[in-house]
Protein backbone atom coordinates (compact mmCIF):
# COMPACT_ATOMS: atom_id res chain seq x y z
CA UNK A 1 0.00 0.00 0.00
CA UNK A 2 1.62 3.37 -0.79
CA UNK A 3 1.63 6.31 1.32
CA UNK A 4 0.35 8.65 -1.71
CA UNK A 5 -3.36 8.93 -2.33
CA UNK A 6 -4.57 9.80 -6.01
CA UNK A 7 -7.22 12.38 -4.30
CA UNK A 8 -7.64 14.99 -2.23
CA UNK A 9 -10.25 15.29 0.40
CA UNK A 10 -11.53 18.79 0.19
CA UNK A 11 -15.06 20.29 1.90
CA UNK A 12 -17.81 19.25 -0.11
CA UNK A 13 -16.01 16.31 -1.72
CA UNK A 14 -12.66 15.01 -3.28
CA UNK A 15 -10.16 16.50 -6.28
CA UNK A 16 -8.41 14.07 -7.93
CA UNK A 17 -5.06 14.81 -8.51
CA UNK A 18 -2.74 14.57 -11.21
CA UNK A 19 0.93 15.30 -12.36
CA UNK A 20 -0.25 19.01 -12.49
CA UNK A 21 1.84 19.81 -9.71
CA UNK A 22 4.80 18.20 -10.71
CA UNK A 23 4.79 21.53 -13.73
CA UNK A 24 7.64 23.31 -14.37
CA UNK A 25 8.09 26.88 -12.82
CA UNK A 26 8.75 30.09 -14.61
CA UNK A 27 9.43 31.85 -11.42
CA UNK A 28 11.92 28.40 -10.56
CA UNK A 29 13.94 28.68 -13.22
CA UNK A 30 14.47 32.07 -12.99
CA UNK A 31 15.95 32.22 -9.50
CA UNK A 32 18.05 28.94 -10.62
CA UNK A 33 19.50 31.00 -13.45
CA UNK A 34 20.86 32.81 -11.05
CA UNK A 35 23.48 30.88 -10.93
CA UNK A 36 24.31 31.20 -14.84
CA UNK A 37 23.14 28.06 -16.31
CA UNK A 38 21.28 26.54 -13.31
CA UNK A 39 17.78 27.66 -14.85
CA UNK A 40 19.04 25.78 -17.93
CA UNK A 41 20.03 22.94 -16.27
CA UNK A 42 16.34 22.43 -14.46
CA UNK A 43 14.59 22.84 -18.20
CA UNK A 44 17.18 19.89 -18.94
CA UNK A 45 18.50 22.18 -21.67
CA UNK A 46 22.05 21.14 -21.61
CA UNK A 47 23.35 22.20 -24.43
CA UNK A 48 22.81 25.74 -23.51
CA UNK A 49 24.51 25.70 -20.77
CA UNK A 50 28.08 25.68 -22.65
CA UNK A 51 26.90 28.58 -24.88
CA UNK A 52 25.94 30.42 -21.99
CA UNK A 53 29.12 30.44 -20.10
CA UNK A 54 30.91 30.77 -23.46
CA UNK A 55 28.79 34.33 -23.73
CA UNK A 56 29.61 35.11 -20.15
CA UNK A 57 33.77 34.67 -20.34
CA UNK A 58 34.00 36.13 -23.72
CA UNK A 59 32.39 39.24 -22.59
CA UNK A 60 34.25 39.40 -19.52
CA UNK A 61 37.01 39.03 -21.34
CA UNK A 62 36.80 42.21 -23.18
CA UNK A 63 35.60 43.85 -19.72
CA UNK A 64 39.28 42.71 -18.32
CA UNK A 65 40.72 43.78 -21.27
CA UNK A 66 39.19 47.50 -21.87
CA UNK A 67 39.66 48.17 -18.02
CA UNK A 68 43.78 47.43 -18.25
CA UNK A 69 44.11 49.43 -20.89
CA UNK A 70 42.05 52.11 -19.70
CA UNK A 71 44.19 52.13 -17.12
CA UNK A 72 47.18 51.88 -18.37
CA UNK A 73 46.37 55.46 -20.37
CA UNK A 74 45.09 56.69 -17.31
CA UNK A 75 48.73 56.22 -15.59
CA UNK A 76 50.19 57.36 -18.41
CA UNK A 77 48.02 60.61 -18.45
CA UNK A 78 48.68 60.93 -14.36
CA UNK A 79 52.44 60.67 -15.42
CA UNK A 80 52.18 63.27 -17.92
CA UNK A 81 50.36 66.03 -16.79
CA UNK A 82 51.57 65.65 -12.62
CA UNK A 83 55.19 64.65 -12.92
CA UNK A 84 56.01 65.93 -16.90
CA UNK A 85 57.06 62.16 -17.91
CA UNK A 86 56.36 59.91 -20.59
CA UNK A 87 56.53 55.95 -19.03
CA UNK A 88 54.43 53.98 -21.56
CA UNK A 89 53.40 55.55 -24.84
CA UNK A 90 56.27 57.74 -25.54
CA UNK A 91 55.24 57.70 -29.63
CA UNK A 92 51.37 59.14 -28.34
CA UNK A 93 51.10 62.55 -27.81
CA UNK A 94 49.52 63.71 -24.78
CA UNK A 95 45.88 64.38 -26.85
CA UNK A 96 46.24 60.85 -27.87
CA UNK A 97 46.75 59.56 -24.74
CA UNK A 98 43.96 61.31 -23.56
CA UNK A 99 41.62 59.99 -26.41
CA UNK A 100 42.62 56.27 -25.96
CA UNK A 101 42.05 56.95 -22.20
CA UNK A 102 38.82 57.90 -23.08
CA UNK A 103 38.31 55.35 -25.83
CA UNK A 104 39.31 52.65 -23.62
CA UNK A 105 36.80 53.25 -20.39
CA UNK A 106 33.74 53.90 -23.00
CA UNK A 107 34.58 50.16 -24.50
CA UNK A 108 34.86 48.88 -21.19
CA UNK A 109 31.39 50.86 -20.04
CA UNK A 110 29.99 48.64 -23.36
CA UNK A 111 31.89 45.70 -22.38
CA UNK A 112 30.41 45.65 -18.79
CA UNK A 113 26.57 46.08 -20.38
CA UNK A 114 26.79 43.57 -23.10
CA UNK A 115 28.32 41.12 -19.98
CA UNK A 116 24.97 42.17 -18.30
CA UNK A 117 22.94 41.47 -21.27
CA UNK A 118 23.92 38.39 -21.55
CA UNK A 119 23.93 37.72 -17.82
CA UNK A 120 20.01 38.40 -18.22
CA UNK A 121 19.21 36.98 -21.27
CA UNK A 122 20.56 33.58 -19.22
CA UNK A 123 17.66 33.98 -17.02
CA UNK A 124 15.13 35.15 -19.49
CA UNK A 125 15.81 32.31 -21.32
CA UNK A 126 15.38 29.62 -18.14
CA UNK A 127 11.69 31.42 -17.32
CA UNK A 128 10.51 31.46 -21.02
CA UNK A 129 11.63 27.70 -21.36
CA UNK A 130 10.24 26.66 -18.49
CA UNK A 131 7.33 28.30 -19.43
CA UNK A 132 6.65 26.18 -23.01
CA UNK A 133 8.25 23.14 -20.98
CA UNK A 134 5.08 20.75 -21.54
CA UNK A 135 4.23 22.55 -24.95
CA UNK A 136 2.55 19.94 -27.23
CA UNK A 137 4.33 20.26 -30.13
CA UNK A 138 1.86 17.72 -32.66
CA UNK A 139 3.38 16.99 -35.73
CA UNK A 140 -0.56 17.34 -36.99
CA UNK A 141 0.42 21.00 -37.89
CA UNK A 142 -1.08 21.70 -41.31
CA UNK A 143 -1.41 24.76 -43.74
CA UNK A 144 -3.77 24.74 -47.11
CA UNK A 145 -3.69 27.76 -49.14
CA UNK A 146 -6.81 27.80 -51.49
CA UNK A 147 -7.91 30.67 -53.88
CA UNK A 148 -10.96 32.49 -52.70
CA UNK A 149 -13.93 34.09 -54.97
CA UNK A 150 -17.01 35.92 -53.80
CA UNK A 151 -19.75 37.22 -56.30
CA UNK A 152 -20.81 40.66 -55.77
CA UNK A 153 -23.63 41.17 -53.94
CA UNK A 154 -27.27 41.51 -55.14
CA UNK A 155 -27.91 45.48 -56.11
CA UNK A 156 -24.40 46.89 -56.25
CA UNK A 157 -22.04 46.83 -58.94
CA UNK A 158 -18.99 46.00 -56.68
CA UNK A 159 -16.60 43.72 -58.76
CA UNK A 160 -15.71 40.20 -57.74
CA UNK A 161 -13.70 39.70 -54.94
CA UNK A 162 -10.89 37.33 -55.52
CA UNK A 163 -7.99 36.38 -53.29
CA UNK A 164 -6.20 33.66 -51.78
CA UNK A 165 -7.35 31.96 -48.27
CA UNK A 166 -4.74 30.45 -45.70
CA UNK A 167 -6.02 27.91 -43.41
CA UNK A 168 -3.77 26.87 -40.32
CA UNK A 169 -4.69 23.79 -38.63
CA UNK A 170 -2.69 23.29 -35.07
Amino acid sequence: MSAQSDTLLVEGGTVALNDDFNEHSPGKAALYSLFPGGGQFYNRRYWKIPVIYAGLFVTGGFVKKNHDLFKQYEAEAINRFNNKTTVNFPEESDEEVLFNMGEYEHQRNISILIFLGVYLLNIVDASVDAYFFEFDVSPDVSFRLEPYIRPPDFYTTAPINAGLTLRLKL
